[in-house]
């Protein structure tokens, strides 16, 4: 099918606003995208009057994401069926551990948060919210998760990536104290592929069973496998 240019450059666009929370300007949006300044100059115009951004500063006319582009984003988490099969066990989850619950999807090169649950009892505030972009494949726990069990993304130099193959979950580095710790586990559709990934963030605690805990949440994130079609087994 042929790409639809015009269309592949407005979503260029509103993918490099959306990275950007405190604005890009025309100049900033047509250099970085190497598109003709009047091009982006329309093309803004028109997101504008459509509420999709608008201007963070109108004295330095820096745009941002608008109104629209979040009501379309809410019919996605209303509609999703990855969010529907596990925003339950999740949210109990998070209220019985004090940890903040997502659920994320890979698109391309970027995990996108579709889904996040903050219980009243959670002794951090996280900065991630639904519509934020990572690009941490590495580092970031979510990320190897990714790594290890996306086939699309897949990275066998990830460290430790037999032991988290065989766990079927990734979690924070114990050192970490003091700091955060990420529960990460992948979750499979009926296509027999990695769909998504949930995770559970919390102040590291050294009083705390981590890998009880995480085994706990693997079973969550397999079990919402099973109400997305998977018929695979979790031990490959």
């Amino acid at each position: 099918m042929k790409e639809n240019r015009t269309v592949s450059r407005v979503l260029a666009i509103l993918e490099l606003i959306a990275k950007h929370e405190e604005g890009l300007t025309l100049g900033d949006i047509y250099r970085a995208l190497d598109i003709p300044k009047a091009t982006a100059y329309d093309f803004l115009q028109t997101l504008y009057a459509a509420d999709a951004i608008y201007y963070k500063d109108p004295r330095l006319k820096n745009y941002v994401i608008g109104s629209k582009m979040f009501a379309i984003g809410s019919v996605y988490t209303k509609n999703s069926n990855l969010i529907e099969a596990g925003q339950h066990e999740l949210r109990d989850f998070a209220i019985r551990y004090g940890r903040t619950v997502f659920i994320t999807k890979r698109i391309n090169d970027k995990i996108v948060y579709v889904y996040k649950h903050q219980p009243s009892n959670s002794r951090i505030l996280t900065q991630q919210e639904i519509g934020s972009v990572y690009t941490d494949f590495i580092l970031d726990p979510i990320g190897r998760c990714y790594s290890v069990f996306d086939k699309k993304v897949l990275n066998p130099n990830i460290p430790h990536f037999d032991a988290i193959k065989q766990d079927h979950y990734v979690i924070s580095n114990a050192e970490d104290l003091g700091h955060i710790c990420t529960i990460a586990s992948p979750v499979y559709n009926f296509e027999n592929r990695v769909c998504g990934v949930v995770a559970a963030s919390d102040l590291a605690d050294s009083t705390c069973d981590r890998d009880s805990m995480a085994v706990e949440f693997k079973k969550i994130a397999q079990t919402i496998s099973r109400r997305l079609g998977y018929m695979g087994s979790f031990h490959d």
